[in-house]
C-alpha cells in the first residue's frame, strides 16, 4: 500500500481545484488562497505519511519494534534475551506459516528457540526409535560465548558467602562442571533468577541479578540444554515416549588445498573456508566440491582437495567445524 503523496504534488491540486472553480481567484503565491492551499496541502501531507505508517504496523514483516512485539505477544510469543527484531521476525513468520500442530517437528523447533541463548534448533523424529523425538541446539555465540550449548546435570550447593552479584561457593566445581555464560542460577529459598555473566573460577560466579543476601542460601544452576528440556516437556504432547535435548559434538575437520591462477587471493581462499565451515549445521555434509567452488570464486582456475579425503558426513548430533585450513 502506497499513501505517499508529496507537499507539492498537494498543493497543486488544490490550487488546481481552486482555479477551475474560481479561474478570475489570485492564486499567486502570497495570495490568501495560496496560503490556505499551502496550510491544508500541509496537514493532509501529515495524514497521508501518517497513513503509511499505520498501513506499515498493521503487517508483522513492515512493523516497528513496538507493533512487531505485540503481532508476537497476540500469538503468545515474546523477545528472548537480546534478540535482534529480525530473528523475532522470523521466529513470529514461522509461527504464523506453521502453526503449533500437536507436536510436530517444526513445534520442537519452535519451543526450543523460546529458551533465551538459544541460536538455533533441529528435530529429528524417531531418533530413538517409535514415539521419540532428538532436538539438537545450538547457543547464540554472542551472548555465551561458544556455539556448542552447556550441558551439564542441574548443579545444586549453598552459598557459603555473600557478595554483590556473586554465587560462591567453596565445595562447586563450576568450570569442571562446564557452566557457562548466558546459563540460570536460582536461590532456591526466594526463587529468584539471574543469568550467570562469567566464570570466575571454580567457586564463584558473576550474575546480572543480586539474588543471594544471605550465607546458606541454596541454588541451583541450569545449564542452556537443561533449560530447554524442561521448557519442551512442559508444552509437548505426553505421548511422546522419549525426548532428548543434545548439545552437538563437534567433528573437526582439517582443509588442506593445492590451488593455482595467477589472481588467487590464497588468505582470502582460507578465511572463506572457514567462514562457511562455521555455518554448517547438525548432521550437514562437508562437500569437497564446495571447497573447490570457494577457491574458484576467489580466483583460482584449478584446486586439488588433498584433506578431506572425501567428502565428510556427520552424524545428526555432529556439526563439523574448522581445523587447520592449509591453502597452498
Amino acid at each position: 500500500m502506497n499513501f505517499q503523496k508529496d507537499f507539492d504534488e498537494l498543493l497543486n491540486e488544490i490550487l488546481t481545484d481552486y482555479r477551475n472553480q474560481f479561474p478570475e481567484a489570485d492564486t499567486s503565491q502570497g495570495s490568501l488562497i495560496f496560503i490556505k492551499s499551502a496550510c491544508l496541502a500541509s496537514a493532509l501531507w501529515g495524514l497521508y505519511h501518517y497513513q503509511e505508517w499505520i498501513s506499515l504496523q498493521m503487517f508483522p514483516d513492515t512493523a516497528e519494534t513496538e507493533a512487531l512485539e505485540h503481532h508476537a505477544w497476540v500469538r503468545g510469543l515474546s523477545r528472548t534475551y537480546n534478540e535482534a527484531d529480525s530473528a523475532l521476525l522470523a521466529r513470529l513468520l514461522d509461527y504464523i506459516r506453521r502453526p503449533p500442530a500437536g507436536g510436530n517437528k517444526y513445534d520442537y523447533v519452535k519451543w526450543a528457540l523460546q529458551i533465551d541463548n538459544v541460536a538455533s534448533a533441529y528435530c529429528f523424529p524417531l531418533a530413538q526409535g517409535l514415539g521419540t523425538v532428538d532436538v539438537v541446539i545450538l547457543a547464540n555465540k554472542t551472548n555465551t560465548g561458544a556455539q556448542v550449548p552447556s550441558s551439564y546435570d542441574t548443579l545444586t550447593g549453598t552459598a557459603t558467602s555473600v557478595v554483590a552479584l556473586k554465587l560462591i561457593d567453596a565445595a562447586a566445581t563450576f568450570q569442571t562442571s562446564g557452566v557457562t555464560k548466558g546459563d540460570l542460577a536460582a536461590n532456591t529459598s526466594s526463587l529468584a533468577t539471574a543469568k550467570v555473566v562469567s566464570v570466575d573460577s571454580e567457586t564463584q560466579l558473576t550474575l546480572d541479578t543480586d539474588i543471594f543476601t544471605e550465607s546458606g542460601e541454596g541454588y541451583t544452576v541450569t545449564s542452556l540444554v537443561k533449560l530447554v528440556k524442561g521448557h519442551i516437556d512442559d508444552v509437548r504432547p505426553v505421548t511422546a515416549s522419549a525426548v532428548r535435548v543434545l548439545a552437538p559434538s563437534v567433528l573437526e575437520e582439517a582443509v588442506d588445498l593445492t590451488v593455482t591462477g595467477s589472481n588467487v587471493n590464497k588468505t582470502q581462499v582460507a578465511s572463506d573456508i572457514v567462514a562457511w565451515m562455521e555455518t554448517l549445521i547438525p548432521g550437514q555434509t562437508l562437500y569437497r566440491s564446495k571447497l573447490v567452488q570457494i577457491t574458484m570464486m576467489n580466483g583460482a582456475e584449478n584446486a586439488t582437495v588433498v584433506t578431506p579425503a572425501g567428502d565428510v558426513t556427520p552424524a545428526s548430533d555432529e556439526i563439523i567445524r574448522p581445523g587447520v585450513v592449509n591453502v597452498a
